[in-house]
């Protein structure tokens, strides 16, 4: 009995994965845009909270193009920022630029897929916040500790043709006094994730 049937499963099993490979070849035939990028980015980093000093960023982030409007990557930042903090006697403390790293996985979803492309998303991942030291009022010196914390950025902004510009907000939290959320404004390029076209 297995065998008279064993060629009827060879059938419909062959079948089966005709059909997917004809699908995943419309799928693909019916995409406008490469599955793959990446984008490089520059900017201007703002703390949240008194005490803080704006700084500049720089970041970097390979994405897959999931469809033509969704698509998920991993962002890597570098932050040069001033951490400071008011205490809770009013005495206001202000430090010098330091350094911090985040990785985050991010999501992204395109309203358009036209040549002007906005878009929203988010991440989450960790967030590095380097050593730095700070002065208070009266010129003493105070050491701010490193801290490596969870948080989320909320993302919006423009891409049109391979420019993009964007505006994330970072929530990391507090660590003691020290407000670690900070806004960031961005402009750069667009590598590959272009059209299929022959041209692009």
């Amino acid at each position: 009995m297995q065998n008279r049937y064993f060629p009827a499963l060879i059938l419909t099993v062959f079948s089966l994965l005709q059909q997917q490979t004809t699908f995943a070849q419309y799928e693909e035939s019916e995409r406008i845009y490469k599955k793959w990028r990446f984008e490089g980015m520059m900017g201007y980093a703002r703390p949240s909270g008194p005490g803080n000093k704006a700084g500049v960023l720089l970041s970097f982030e390979p994405k897959y193009n999931v469809t033509d409007q969704l698509s998920v990557g991993l962002r890597n930042e570098l932050t040069a920022m001033a951490r400071g903090y008011v205490d809770v006697n009013g005495n206001s403390f202000s430090g010098k630029a330091g350094a911090g790293l985040s990785f985050l996985v991010t999501g992204e979803y395109f309203f358009t897929k036209t040549l002007v492309r906005p878009f929203a998303g988010a991440g989450v991942g960790i967030y590095n916040l380097f050593q730095a030291e700070v002065n208070t009022s009266g010129n003493q010196v105070v050491n701010l500790p490193s801290v490596t914390k969870p948080g989320l950025m909320l993302r919006t902004g423009m891409d049109v043709w391979h420019f993009r510009a964007a505006i994330e907000y970072n929530m990391v939290g507090k660590s003691g006094e020290v407000n670690n959320n900070y806004l960031g404004l961005k402009i750069g390029i667009v590598l590959g994730g272009g059209t299929n076209r022959s041209e692009e």
